[in-house]
C-alpha cells in the first residue's frame, strides 16, 4: 500500500511537473517573442529617429538661412524706399529752385528788354533847347541828346541772362530725367526683390510646415521607441524571473522525467514481486515481474 501511494505521488508529481514544463515553455516563448519583436521595433525606430533628426537639423538650417535672407531683403527694400524718398525730395527741391530762378530771370529779362527797347526810342524836343551861356564841364552826352541807357552793353547783359536761363532750363530737364530714371530703377529693384522675397517667404512657409511635420513624427517615434524599449526590458525581466524556476533547476526536465520513470518502474516491479510472494509464498518467482 505504501509503495502504491508512493507510485501515485510520483505520477502526480510527473503530471504537475509536466504542467509546469508546459507553462514554462509557453511563458518563455511568449517572453522571447515579446523581446524579439520589441527589439526589432527598437532597431527600426532607432534608424528612423536618426533619419528624422538629420532631416530636422537640415530643415532648421534651411529655415535659418531663409529667415536671414528674408530679413536682408526687407532691410534692403526699406533702405531703398528711404533713399528713394530722400532723392525724390532733393530732386523736387532742385527743380523747384531752378524753376523759381528761371521765373525770376524771365522777369528780369522782360524788364530790361522792355526798358532798353523803350529807351532806344527816346527823343528830345529841340524847341526847348537854349544855348548854354557858360562853359560847363562835359556831361558825357550832347546837348539835346536823349538818354537811351547803356544800349551797347545791353546786348551782353541780356545774352548773359539768356545763358543763365539756359542753365536753369537744363538743370530742370536733367533733374527730371534723372528723377524718372531713378524712379524706374527703384521700381525695377522693388519688383525683383519683391519676387525674390515672395519666393523665399513661400519656401519658408513650406519648410516650416515640413519642419513641424518632422518634429511631430520624431515625437511619435520617440514615444514609440520608449514604449517598445520598455517592452524589451519587461520581457528580459520576465525571462530572468523564469530562469530559476524553469531553467536553472539543478537538473534538466528530461533527466528528472527519466529518473522518475525508472523509479516508478522499480516500484511497480517491487509491488509485483510482493504480490507474487503474497500469492505463492516463498516458491514465487520474480521472473514474471
Amino acid at each position: 500500500q505504501l509503495i502504491q501511494e508512493l507510485i501515485e505521488r510520483l505520477m502526480q508529481q510527473a503530471t504537475n511537473e509536466a504542467n509546469q514544463k508546459g507553462w514554462c515553455d509557453k511563458s518563455i516563448q511568449a517572453a522571447r517573442q515579446k523581446r524579439d519583436y520589441a527589439a526589432e521595433e527598437v532597431r527600426s525606430l532607432n534608424s528612423k529617429m536618426a533619419q528624422l533628426e538629420a532631416r530636422r537639423d537640415h530643415l532648421a538650417d534651411e529655415l535659418s538661412l531663409l529667415e536671414t535672407s528674408i530679413a536682408e531683403i526687407k532691410a534692403a527694400q526699406s533702405k531703398a524706399e528711404q533713399e528713394r524718398a530722400d532723392e525724390k525730395d532733393q530732386n523736387e527741391a532742385t527743380i523747384s529752385e531752378a524753376q523759381e530762378g528761371l521765373e525770376a530771370l524771365n522777369m528780369v529779362v522782360e524788364l530790361l528788354d522792355h526798358f532798353y527797347k523803350a529807351s532806344a526810342k527816346e527823343k528830345v524836343s529841340l524847341s526847348l533847347l537854349s544855348q548854354p551861356e557858360v562853359d560847363a564841364p562835359d556831361a558825357g552826352f550832347d546837348v539835346g541828346e536823349a538818354y537811351t541807357g547803356a544800349q551797347s552793353e545791353s546786348g551782353g547783359i541780356l545774352a548773359m541772362l539768356d545763358v543763365m536761363k539756359s542753365d536753369f532750363i537744363r538743370t530742370v530737364s536733367e533733374t527730371q530725367v534723372a528723377e524718372q530714371k531713378a524712379q524706374e530703377e527703384h521700381l525695377e529693384f522693388m519688383t525683383e526683390s519683391g519676387k525674390s522675397l515672395a519666393q523665399k517667404e513661400e519656401a519658408e512657409t513650406e519648410r516650416r510646415a515640413q519642419h513641424q511635420d518632422v518634429l511631430g513624427k520624431l515625437s511619435e517615434a520617440t514615444e514609440s521607441f520608449s514604449s517598445h524599449n520598455s517592452i524589451v526590458l519587461t520581457a528580459i525581466k520576465e525571462l530572468l524571473e523564469l530562469k530559476p524556476v524553469c531553467i536553472d533547476t539543478g537538473m534538466s526536465y528530461e533527466d528528472r522525467v527519466s529518473n522518475r520513470e525508472e523509479e516508478i518502474a522499480a516500484l511497480n516491479r517491487a509491488v509485483c514481486i510482493l504480490e507474487q510472494y503474497q500469492e505463492y509464498g516463498p516458491d514465487a518467482t520474480s521472473g514474471s515481474c
